[in-house]
């Protein structure tokens, strides 16, 4: 039986072990911010890319192609110019032509051509509402009006994201106005959802327009200090 006298076999516990797991904590640490300072700029050249690919596949290839035809024919065209020449001029090419085509906005030769389009036997359906819905937009632009920033409860109750709010209908049955509302996706903003909410039910916020893109296309790192989340108490 061991007198109290008798040292302790049992080795002390705690504090000799801290040092090793304030350098782990310390090395996680500093990997969290690497990510925080190459996040953004990886999330901005993968938007760009995509945008661009998306670009390229609907109209850059019949550009450049059209290009590398004009300049060397039948003959084999280096690989540099295939790769970074002809991509070049196509894209100022495509800059020119729509420059050009953004003289003709309210020209009669757009009305005319826009005429013959409405009144294609189902075209007429795709391009009606393709044209009132950027003819919204470009209203909206020179008005301002969508700078507005409301939280709307989506997917499902209990969950809030931002939205932005692009027109307003009345409800015939009750008169209540109704807003519609688009929600963008994470992390790129130009696809998303079209929502019909009583305007009750949507909570107008304060950030601006650049605010909520960058705190949507970054997944939540960059937002701005407040947020107007629970709607303000009625006044009785």
């Amino acid at each position: 039986m061991l007198d109290e006298s008798t040292p302790s076999l049992v080795p002390p516990i705690g504090p000799a072990v801290e040092p090793k797991w304030s350098l782990v904590a310390a090395i996680r640490n500093r990997i969290f911010e690497g990510l925080l300072l190459v996040l953004p700029f990886a999330i901005t050249f993968w938007v760009i890319a995509w945008l661009y690919k998306m670009f390229r596949a609907v109209i850059l290839d019949a550009v450049i192609a059209r290009v590398v035809d004009v300049v060397f024919g039948e003959g084999q065209p280096p690989d540099y110019f295939v790769n970074f020449v002809a991509p070049a001029v196509a894209i100022l090419v495509v800059l020119l032509c729509l420059y050009v085509l953004g003289m003709f906005l309210h020209s009669r030769i757009h009305r005319m051509i826009d005429w013959i389009v409405l009144h294609v036997p189902g075209v007429t359906v795709i391009y009606a509402a393709v044209r009132k819905m950027f003819a919204t937009l470009h209203r909206q632009r020179e008005a301002e009006k969508f700078q507005r920033v409301v939280l709307v409860a989506f997917p499902h109750p209990g969950m809030r994201v931002p939205a932005f709010v692009t027109s307003s209908c009345r409800d015939i049955a009750t008169g209540k106005t109704i807003l519609c509302i688009y929600v963008p996706t994470t992390p790129v903003p130009t696809s998303g959802y079209m929502l019909m909410l009583p305007e009750e039910e949507v909570t107008e916020i304060s950030w601006s327009l650049d605010e909520t893109l960058q705190a949507i296309m970054s997944g939540g790192i960059s937002v701005p200090e407040q947020v107007e989340y629970y709607p303000a108490p009625s006044q009785g």
